[in-house]
Order: structure tokens, then sequence, then C-alpha cells
């Protein structure tokens, strides 16, 4: 059954969203993009947290106190493909209705960055084409789905190896 799969992930995929909401709100994505190119690194507390939570309570209430690193592994990306989906209608729905302008301040900041550098020529034409595919709609949606699964399969991995308890086995002779 994957009662806690869902849960987990209904409860990462809406923390998540709601983390880079307030980001938006405290201007992180549009006049403090200073700020929020760091910022976006601390959602990954998110799914350590509820990744956690959700392997060593499948492996303590479904499992009989017992998980194998492979059923932890699967637990895990389960989570994370339904906090994907969930985070991804999230920035449809961010990127045409609540900030339409991200991708234009993105590009603009990022480009002022690269001015400051003093890039010039091919380098800066070659740059600032980069930018405008990274920051492409496609590419954003993209990143937000792989980058989720990525990792949480490697939060996944790393916290089923700490969790894991298997039946003890004990060899008679």
């Amino acid at each position: 059954m994957l009662k806690t799969e869902i849960k987990y992930g209904i409860i990462t995929g809406l923390i998540i969203c709601l983390w880079h909401l307030t980001e938006f709100l405290l201007g992180f994505h549009s006049n403090k993009m200073y700020i929020g190119e760091y910022t976006i690194y601390f959602v990954v507390i998110i799914p350590l947290v509820t990744l956690y939570l959700g392997i060593k309570e499948k492996r303590d209430k479904e499992k009989g106190g017992y998980i194998s690193l492979g059923c932890g592994i699967r637990v895990g990306l389960m989570i994370s493909l339904i906090a994907s989906i969930i985070f991804t209608f999230y920035l449809i729905i961010y990127f045409n209705l609540i900030n339409s302008k991200y991708f234009d301040l993105s590009i603009a900041y990022q480009k002022g960055k690269i001015i400051t550098r003093e890039k010039t020529g091919e380098k800066f034409i070659s740059e600032i084409e980069q930018l405008k595919f990274m920051f492409s709609y496609i590419n954003q949606l993209l990143f937000g789905i792989l980058g989720l699964i990525t990792s949480g399969f490697i939060i996944s991995f790393t916290l089923s190896m700490m969790l894991k308890k298997n039946h003890n086995r004990t060899l008679i002779i």
C-alpha cells in the first residue's frame, strides 16, 4: 500500500511550494535575487526531513520495524515523485500567473553578473545564450522535476542506509 508515500509526497510537495512562494513574497525572485540565489539551497532541508519521516514511518508502522535498503529507496523515490508532480503543477501556475516576469528578471540579473565580470564579445554573447536556454520554461520545469527526483534518490539512499533494519537470521548448522 502506498499510504505513507502519498502522505509524505503531498506534504513534501506542498511545503516546497510554500517555501518557493515565500521566497517570491520576500522578493528573492525579483528585487532581491542576490539573496534568492543562495536561499534556494536551503530547500533541501524539506526532503531531508520528510523523507526521513516517511521511510521511518513505513519501517515502523507498515513493515513491522524492518525495512530493506531497496524498500527504503523505493519509498523515498515515490515520495519524491509525488512531490515533484505537485511542484511541477505549482511551477506552471507560478510561471504563468504569479510571476510571469521570472525568466526576464532572472536573465537580467545573471546578465548583470556577467557584465561585472567584464566579459565582452563572443564570450558575453555565448553566456547570454546559455542563460536564455537555462531560464526557459521547459528547462525550469525539467530542473524542478529532475532535481527533486535526483536529490530524492540520493537522500533516500543515505537515509535508507541509516534506517534499514533486516530480520535477524540465524544459521542452523
